[in-house]
């Protein structure tokens, strides 16, 4: 079952590894091919975990900049990924609460909360998309949808550990991952969100299983994510590698 989650981890992975190509091709008309493109992502996201949680971000901008792309294309690219990312959680989280039992809510509000937080993130990412350029639409749209894909499979996994271990399905546990995810993302200089994760899903769920329970779920979710990571580095390494042209002179040029 761990491989299994793992596997499903990385897999989801790829969808953010997808939304990186289709915002550099949008930004970049030359832009390399999607192999090389997708191996930035997939080769540089286990950096992630070095104190100051932008190695990750830095690595990819220096591999793609051999291919010729100039900075501010690959920084305008990274800041719009780092935007689309908590607005794929914010509206992942309110699409789940409504369908969570409200006598699981304990502490939590956002039942009554959700739906006009979803209208204002839809709002937002709708005023967003409406004000760039026509040709941004189509990709704005897909690259929020995959982010709340990817925001709900690490909700079920977490949700699907949390079971195993307490043997009782708890569907609260779906937004306080997300949750939990996004404030270890928007903490600056936790490398992963590694313990601010953890600690705020003992913190959110202590109401609804034993607190040592919830930690024992953390701790293998976090097992999962970064089994979950090396998966992806390895396949960018094993397998996009062979389909990636030798960056020449002419290229870094």
């Amino acid at each position: 079952m761990f491989a299994v989650l793992a596997f499903s981890y990385s897999g989801a992975l790829m969808l953010l590894a997808f939304n990186w190509v289709i915002i550099v091709q949008t930004l970049i008309a030359q832009s390399p091919p999607r192999a090389a493109l997708l191996l930035s992502y997939t080769k540089t996201q286990i950096a992630k975990y070095v104190p100051g949680n932008v190695v990750h971000l830095v690595s990819r901008h220096m591999y793609l900049r051999n291919f010729g792309l100039n900075h501010r294309s690959l920084a305008t690219g990274s800041l719009l990924e780092l935007l689309s990312l908590p607005l794929a959680a914010v509206t992942a989280i309110c699409l789940v609460m409504p369908l969570v039992d409200e006598s699981y809510l304990g502490p939590w509000e956002m039942d009554a909360l959700a739906p006009p937080f979803f209208i204002a993130a839809v709002g937002v990412s709708t005023l967003a998309i409406w004000r760039a350029q026509r040709s941004w639409h189509l990709p704005a749209i897909i690259v929020v949808c995959r982010g709340v894909v990817f925001m709900m499979c690490q909700g079920i996994i977490f949700a699907v550990v949390l079971y195993i271990v307490s043997g009782s399905f708890v569907a609260l546990a779906i937004p306080a991952a997300i949750f939990a995810w996004l404030v270890g993302f928007l903490t600056p200089g936790a490398p992963g969100g590694i313990a601010v994760r953890e600690a705020l899903l003992v913190s959110l769920l202590t109401h609804v299983a034993a607190d040592d329970t919830v930690l024992i779920a953390a701790l293998i979710l976090r097992m999962t994510t970064t089994v979950g990571d090396l998966i992806l580095y390895l396949f960018g390494n094993l397998v996009l590698m062979k389909y990636v042209p030798e960056i020449t002179d002419d290229r870094r040029q």
